[in-house]
């Protein structure tokens, strides 16, 4: 789930937020043992998402930016990969014009498919 820099800028122009020029980009990653599981946490200071964009946000084909411009199936891949292949979980804490954080947990052990 990395993006470039050019990816960012195009997300908040997509958006319609507007940071100032005195925005400092901040992206902060934690890793947490919480027993049989672990847990990873990222978080931004960016334009965070409405509530419209974060219940669709894993919706394969779902994308924010202008037709031709992306496919829509990166997250929706990614919860599937996190989900249904590794047997973990992925949440979304977001507030517009604040922040957005992603907490995936993953079990420790391999899950059998």
């Amino acid at each position: 789930m990395l993006c470039s820099a050019q990816d960012v800028d195009e997300t908040n122009t997509a958006s319609g937020t507007k940071q100032t020029s005195r925005h400092q980009p901040t992206l902060s990653a934690s890793t947490k043992n919480i027993g049989d599981r672990v847990e990873i946490r990222i978080r931004d200071n960016g334009t965070g998402m409405t509530s419209d964009v974060k219940e669709k946000m894993f919706n394969p084909f779902f994308t924010t930016k202008p037709t031709g411009e992306g496919t829509g199936l990166g997250l929706s891949i990614s919860h599937d990969i996190i989900v249904k292949q590794h047997g973990g979980s992925i949440e979304v804490e977001t507030q517009p014009g604040e922040f957005t954080e992603i907490r995936v947990i993953l079990p420790r052990v391999a899950v059998s498919v």
